[in-house]
């Protein structure tokens, strides 16, 4: 007779989270194909996704994806990279000079609580509708997260940290340099993280008023005009590429903080 002790059943290894993420994503799908295909759901609000992934298809086969891509890549480049060097420097400074930070936080306070898509109307009429109103709200946009962050990171500093390096004789500036932002990195990339997906909102959002193009632009007009395959196929690319953004933003995080 086989001993139990032996017998036992060896344990199953889990499927891997994203193997579970396709599959949740290819129910909705069927499902949503489904109700499309027996007319539950009204075509006008709802295209199935199989004609929207043709119509995204045709998008990229038409070249007029990577044309609007253009348009909106130069100002999320412009808005999120400016804007989250802006923020980190300016909360850095504000967390480390308290006196700084004093004087500095209510005008920080005054202006982060403005709201950022109603001052776009405000840029328009001072500098038009071009490129620089739109790179102005997303720089503003994501400007006051990693502001906050890095004011959060530079403020919390070990003080145990501050204290050994003052032992060793380290100046203000050095204790910066090699403490300070340290220590201060990983509320910097969750504020990076933060900015790199609130950009994209900001920019499709600009592109709604009066854009010559732009993944936004495209989105408004489509919708405008009933297209609606096209519309949630502009909506779909928008998305991927803030997925996209995210990963990299990831796996940039996994580098700089390699000892977390």
């Amino acid at each position: 007779m086989e001993n139990a002790a032996t017998a036992v059943k060896p344990r199953r290894t889990p499927l891997p989270a994203w193997v579970w993420s396709l599959v949740w994503l290819f129910v909705v799908l069927l499902g949503w194909q489904g109700l499309s295909h027996y007319k539950l759901v009204n075509p006008i609000f709802l295209s199935s996704p199989w004609e929207i992934v043709v119509s995204a298809y045709s998008l990229v086969k038409s070249g007029e994806f990577f044309q609007h891509l253009r348009l909106s890549a130069y100002v999320y480049v412009i808005g999120v990279v400016t804007g989250c060097i802006a923020g980190a420097i300016l909360g850095m400074a504000m967390g480390w000079w308290r006196r700084f930070g004093d004087i500095v936080d209510p005008y920080v306070v005054f202006f982060s609580a403005m709201p950022r898509v109603a001052l776009y109307p405000v840029f328009i009429m001072l500098m038009g509708v071009g490129n620089l109103s739109r790179i102005l709200i997303v720089f503003i946009g994501v400007m006051f997260p990693m502001l906050f962050n890095a004011y959060v990171g530079a403020k919390q500093t070990p003080r145990h940290l501050l204290e050994v390096a003052r032992v060793f004789g380290y100046r203000r500036h050095e204790i910066f340099v090699r403490v300070v932002f340290p220590a201060s990195l990983p509320y910097l990339m969750a504020g990076f993280r933060n900015g790199v997906t609130l950009g994209m909102i900001l920019v499709v959002v600009s592109e709604f008023f009066g854009a010559p193009g732009g993944l936004g632009q495209q989105i408004a007009v489509t919708a405008q005009f009933f297209q609606t395959s096209f519309m949630y196929a502009w909506v779909l690319y928008t998305s991927l590429l803030a997925l996209v953004f995210v990963k990299l933003t990831d796996w940039l995080e996994r580098k700089v903080l390699w000892w977390s």
